[in-house]
């Protein structure tokens, strides 16, 4: 659809209330859309209506990209979630514009799957997410089941390294229960994740949480962060570490 839509087109896209899958991904969609528009359609623009109060993950990476590699370009709009989407008309309605694109492109509110739902995990206050046992990834509204990743109401970021990481913990946890023995009591997950801006530059975003059983929760290490800025280096190392988190989730 980019490819059709006219030098001069507008591509409005939104970003989720939190917590949704992949926090910086719709920030780094909107970079690498204007990445292609600067090539091959310089006039048109991007029009990012988030429905958080500020840049949800990275702002510093995202921030400086939308300033420096494509100035003017993105026209970005917090606590602007869609309610209503008329394709026929190419319209996204907020609360306070209908924003008119050639091309659209609105991501969802989000909740875990109707899977969860019929094994009657998604059962926090208002039906979304599946509260467990931390440490564990148990459910606590139903016996024997787990529940990792997205679907899981946690404090942890919805991404897809921090995932695996809950697979193995939780995969252990399992082991020691079937055999009789208390899991790790005190688990440690790290979340490590690169955001392209452009076609030669990226940075990222790394952190290291341990587990509070007390509060049921985990607490981030010190040391971690992330990359104000982008450049040449951290997109090789983007390319490695795509292929070994493929690697690690797919054998």
């Amino acid at each position: 659809m980019l490819f059709r839509s006219p030098d001069g087109g507008v591509f409005v896209m939104s970003v989720p209330t939190a917590p949704y899958r992949c926090p910086p991904g719709p920030y780094e969609r909107a970079c690498q859309v204007a990445n292609y528009f600067k090539k091959a359609k310089p006039k048109s623009k991007i029009v990012l209506l988030d429905g958080n109060p500020d840049v949800a993950s990275k702002k510093g990476l995202f921030m400086s990209a939308w300033n420096e590699l494509y100035a003017g370009m993105i026209d970005y709009r917090p606590n602007n979630a869609p309610f209503a989407v008329d394709g026929n008309k190419m319209i996204v309605s907020t609360e306070f514009d209908d924003v008119k694109g050639d091309v659209l492109n609105v991501v969802p509110v989000q909740r875990a799957g109707e899977v969860c739902d019929m094994a009657g995990v998604r059962a926090d206050a208002n039906g979304v997410w599946c509260p467990v046992n931390m440490g564990t990834f148990e459910s606590t509204a139903v016996a024997n089941v787990h529940v990792i990743g997205d679907s899981a109401l946690t404090n942890l970021p919805k991404s897809g390294h921090m995932a695996t990481n809950q697979a193995k913990i939780c995969a252990a946890a399992i082991v020691e229960l079937l055999a009789g023995r208390k899991p790790d009591p005190l688990p440690v997950v790290a979340n490590t994740c690169y955001s392209a801006i452009s076609d030669t530059q990226s940075g990222y975003v790394a952190t290291v949480h341990r587990y509070n059983p007390e509060k049921n929760n985990y607490s981030a290490e010190k040391g971690g962060g992330a990359t104000a800025k982008g450049d040449e280096i951290n997109f090789a190392y983007n390319e490695s570490w795509a292929q070994n988190i493929w690697a690690d989730v797919l054998g």
